[in-house]
């Protein structure tokens, strides 16, 4: 698959998709007449690291998995604990972010009360 027809299919630019194997977030794309020819395995990457990039796991931490990832199988551990660490701290944050909506709510329905003016 083309890079145009990747960016079009993750809503991501070309720029994004080349930063994205740049930066190390993705393993190198097979190329093909020195053009990128994404394969199924690179579209799953793709897919992983946009979802992972939406809620702002660091560039630095995505990189760092997927160098473990392709170092090999010894390495399931540390990618693993990454994975862990990574979804504790979303956990506190989809806390946070809960007591935070909990907290509108409360306000919005004391409004529509008439109990603020």
């Amino acid at each position: 698959m083309k890079i145009s027809e990747v960016a079009q299919k993750y809503h991501l630019t070309a720029v994004t998709l080349r930063y994205y194997e740049r930066a190390g977030l993705i393993p190198p794309v097979e190329r093909v007449g020195g053009k990128r020819n994404y394969r199924e395995t690179d579209l799953q990457w793709i897919a992983f690291i946009k979802c992972m990039r939406q809620v702002r796991i660091p560039v630095k931490t995505l990189a760092e998995y997927t160098k473990l990832f392709m170092d090999g199988c010894q390495t399931k551990p540390l990618r693993r604990k990454i994975l862990s660490d990574e979804l504790a701290r979303l956990t506190c944050q989809k806390q946070d972010l809960q007591a935070t909506i909990n907290q509108l709510q409360q306000k919005l329905s004391a409004y529509d009360r008439g109990e603020i003016d």
